[in-house]
C-alpha cells in the first residue's frame, strides 16, 4: 500500500478556483483503479495551503494514475494556480491507519467554500 501526500500552496486569488475545480474532479480521482482513499486537507493557520492525501493499493496503481489522460489535464491546471512548486512524497504504509474507518463523504460537485484570507 502506498500513501501519497502532495502539499499545495496557492495564490490567494486562486483558492476559490482550485476548490471548485477539485470538487469537480474528485469523483474521477476516487474512481481510479487502485485508489483506496482520498482526502483534501487545509493547513491550519494558512487558508491558501492545502494537501491531498491519497492511499493506493500499489505504487503501480499510483503511477498508472499519474500517467493517465485525466491526470495530464488535471495537474497542469492545478499547477498553474500555485504560488510555489508543489511538494509531493510517496510513502509505503507499514503500520497504522492509512485507510481509516472514517471515510469523509466525497464532495461530488458540492461547493467547497474558501476561508477568508487576511
Amino acid at each position: 500500500m502506498v500513501v501519497r501526500l502532495v502539499r499545495l500552496k496557492f495564490a490567494p486569488e486562486h483558492v476559490a478556483e482550485f476548490l471548485a475545480f477539485y470538487a469537480e474532479c474528485e469523483p474521477t480521482i476516487r474512481h481510479q483503479e487502485g485508489c483506496l482513499a482520498l482526502s483534501l486537507l487545509r493547513e491550519t493557520g494558512d487558508p491558501t495551503a492545502f494537501a491531498t492525501w491519497s492511499t493506493w493499493e500499489s505504487g503501480r496503481d499510483l503511477q498508472r494514475y499519474r500517467r493517465s489522460e485525466f491526470f495530464r489535464g488535471f495537474w497542469p491546471r492545478v499547477k498553474s494556480l500555485l504560488r510555489e512548486p508543489a511538494d509531493a512524497v510517496s510513502y509505503d504504509a507499514l503500520t497504522g491507519d492509512a485507510i481509516p474507518d472514517f471515510h469523509p463523504q466525497p464532495t461530488h460537485g458540492a461547493q467547497l467554500t474558501p476561508l477568508a484570507i487576511e
